[in-house]
């Protein structure tokens, strides 16, 4: 049969219809059918009547005292009572997402995303709804995005790039990048904040190239039209710290990535003018959410984020 001859054929019978019948069948009576749909008697009769001409044969004997099946009622019954069933818990299941009774968002964020923000917001999400799993990965900003683009994550917390194409952006916080010098260091003669073009002169220790935040930071030194000496490259800014801990250079990282880190060893120092990345919760433009994947995207939206010189990342109240 092909997809137009069962759609003509399905098309004669409605849900209303089955489930008329297979009450009746449950029952044996159309008085107890009709209690228990709440409809008039008559139009439970109607609907069989509509679903016997359809199909083009008798489901059911009907006498004065009782109901009982035909052998064409039995093989309906037979079938379409697990398909009923069935459909019932999907339906059933579809409602609790909706009213977000249940549903699993999987969100793929930067490791230090993951690290510093999310786990204190996916716990204050659950406190509203402790019936949605939400499911994190931590990947680099391009693995994120391919996870995003292959609908293998609902959405994701990144930096904006340039070229968003065809995703959907929505702002969070603003991530301001810093220089990170050696504790006690006479460099720059004690300021706290300097400009890029004196920073350009210093043997730096960066992201390797090819990473998100590198890409940002020769981005900074292109606009103030400075050259980069980078003299390392090391992907974790626990390393790139160390390095600058003793002296092999300074490096420049965005507020976020110092969070959890001991920095007893370190002095902050604020670039001129003051860069930052922003970040946000990324979606494919035009694919809709889940009930709940919509609900998580809009909570942290919502949420209040603060940078400040003391606190890389905070909460407000």
């Amino acid at each position: 049969m092909t997809q137009r001859d069962w759609y003509d054929v399905l098309s004669r019978v409605n849900l209303n219809q089955m489930l008329s019948f297979l009450v009746v069948a449950e029952e044996r009576s159309f008085r107890m059918a009709a209690q228990r749909m709440h409809i008039s008697q008559s139009a439970v009769s109607v609907q069989i009547q509509h679903l016997e001409r359809a199909l083009g044969v008798p489901l059911l004997h009907r006498t004065t005292r009782s109901v009982d099946l035909t052998r064409e009622g039995r093989v309906l019954a037979c079938v379409a009572q697990p398909v009923m069933t069935n459909l019932l818990e999907v339906v059933v299941a579809l409602r609790e997402e909706a009213e977000l009774q249940r549903g699993i968002v999987t969100v793929v964020a930067m490791p230090t995303f993951a690290y510093m923000l999310l786990p204190r917001l996916m716990c204050r999400y659950a406190e509203l709804h402790p019936n949605v799993e939400i499911r994190l990965l931590d990947l680099d900003s391009q693995f994120a995005l391919q996870k995003l683009q292959a609908g293998e994550a609902d959405l994701a917390v990144l930096a904006r790039t340039e070229d968003m194409g065809d995703l959907e952006f929505v702002s969070m916080f603003q991530d301001e990048f810093v220089v990170l010098i050696p504790l006690g260091s006479s460099m720059f003669n004690g300021r706290t904040e300097v400009p890029v073009e004196e920073v350009a002169l210093e043997r730096l220790v960066l992201s390797p190239r090819g990473t998100q935040t590198r890409r940002l930071v020769e981005q900074i030194f292109s606009e103030s039209n400075c050259q980069v000496h980078v003299c390392q490259e090391c992907q974790r800014p626990q390393t790139l710290l160390a390095l600058v801990e003793n002296g092999l250079g300074i490096t420049i990282l965005p507020r976020t990535a110092l969070e959890g880190i001991n920095l007893s060893k370190l002095e902050v120092v604020r670039l001129q003018p003051k860069p930052s990345r922003e970040v946000g919760i990324v979606t494919m433009r035009n694919l809709s959410l889940s009930p709940a994947a919509r609900s998580f995207k809009e909570f942290l939206a919502s949420t209040r984020l603060v940078c400040s010189n003391e606190k890389p990342l905070s909460m407000a109240d």
